[in-house]
């Protein structure tokens, strides 16, 4: 009769974790961002691009820390970009005009420039280019049901 190590499971856990943690969600993407001219580069294989029923696509860069860009986007016979806000270290930015910002895609690749208004305690606006590519999109998981089905 064997008895077991009351650190075996605990072990295993851990090395399962770590396997989890060695894999990457998708291709490390380049996501470059200019902002009054300073240029930054985020790159992650953390980029997300889930797609709603409603025609609304939400792009979501996460480099970590204080590196994130989310863009909020829709067709409308062209693109349209609701939202587009992000940290970049000491930069930061938002819009939510869609008048003020041109948006293009080709294949997978977007990109977005235009003007964003003044941060507070800021009196003048601010010009910004931001290009990422989407890995692949993701369609929204479907609403949950208020009750349980039965059957």
């Amino acid at each position: 009769m064997r008895i077991a190590s009351p650190a075996a499971p605990a072990v295993a856990c851990a090395t399962f974790a770590m396997a989890l943690v060695g894999c990457s969600r998708g291709p490390v993407i380049e996501t470059r961002l200019v902002f009054d001219g300073q240029t930054r580069t985020i790159s992650t294989d953390k980029v997300t691009c889930t797609d709603y029923n409603n025609g609304t696509l939400l792009i979501l860069v996460d480099g970590g820390k204080s590196e994130v860009v989310r863009i909020v986007v829709r067709q409308a016979g062209h693109i349209l970009a609701d939202r587009v806000g992000f940290r970049h270290h000491e930069l930061s930015g938002f819009v939510a005009d869609p008048r003020e910002v041109d948006a293009t895609k080709v294949d997978n690749t977007y990109r977005f420039s235009g003007r964003m208004p003044p941060n507070p305690g800021e009196v003048a606006s601010h010009h910004f280019e931001i290009e990422t590519t989407c890995p692949a999109g993701a369609d929204a998981p479907p609403p949950m049901p208020l009750w349980p089905r039965r059957g």
